[in-house]
């Protein structure tokens, strides 16, 4: 197991329940329509049926949340743990809506042992910024690309490095004060290090600018202003790369 996988085991080990993720339908289905979904399925044109690969799976949200919409998908984590959060949610939610589309399998980001260009999608949140030598980063990303088909799409969905806030969080937040140390990624650094991949047609976003305002500290009145805001107010990409609490990076196989 590589460094950051035992820096996340003894994370786990420390928060055993940090992420479980409940089955309930009405947030999922919230999530299905956030940028968090809906960019990298727009992104990749999925239709039903797509394959998904999500490298990383953690409490399984996201593997769930494409399974609902059709696709066969595949959740890996080097974790037994993880692996049995997230088929523990799975099965919660089959038990209200039906079959689920979702094979488990351990491995490790930096070794993928999958069978070579086999997905539409291959898709990780808030692990790859962990790899803090960009040799050893882009390789994991490599091995992400390498799975993909040709044409297929890779996403990777980072924290915002350069958020203005984030000297604050990082100090102060009790999520980034527990994860391992990260990179600060900024959309130069995501697109470069996508594009070294061989990767094209890359595409960067921030994805919930608004929510900057209930972030940290939070507030029952800043989550509903943050909120309101995201769904009333639309941002231009320029002020969502700068503002968004987090940052999308896509890129196509050739």
């Amino acid at each position: 197991m590589s460094d950051v996988g035992q820096a996340w085991m003894q994370r786990f080990d420390a928060m055993p329940d940090a992420y479980q993720q409940t089955a309930d339908l009405a947030f999922l289905r919230r999530f299905i329509r956030s940028p968090f979904i809906q960019l990298p399925l727009q992104y990749a044109r999925l239709d039903r049926g797509a394959r998904v690969l999500e490298a990383g799976c953690a409490s399984g949200k996201f593997s769930v949340c494409f399974a609902l919409l059709g696709c066969a998908v595949t959740a890996l984590d080097f974790s037994p743990m993880m692996l049995k959060n997230a088929a523990a949610l799975k099965e919660s939610v089959e038990r209200q809506v039906g079959a689920l589309d979702i094979t488990f399998g351990e491995g490790d980001l930096e070794n993928l042992t999958l069978e070579l260009n086999q997905f539409d999608l291959v898709i990780n949140e808030g692990v790859v910024e962990h790899w803090l030598d960009h040799v050893a980063r882009r390789n994991v990303l490599t091995n992400m690309a390498r799975v993909a088909k040709p044409g297929g799409a890779v996403a990777i969905i980072v924290p915002n490095g350069a958020h203005p806030v984030m000297p604050y969080w990082l100090e102060h937040h009790p999520g980034f004060l527990s994860a391992p140390p990260m990179v600060r990624y900024n959309p130069t650094l995501l697109r470069d290090d996508l594009a070294a991949t061989g990767l094209n047609d890359i595409r960067t976003d921030g994805i919930y600018a608004w929510r900057t305002l209930d972030q940290f500290p939070t507030s029952r009145p800043h989550q509903l202003m943050g909120g309101a805001l995201q769904r009333l107010i639309p941002l231009p990409c320029a002020l969502r790369l700068k503002w968004g609490i987090h940052l999308i990076g896509m890129g196509r196989k050739p």
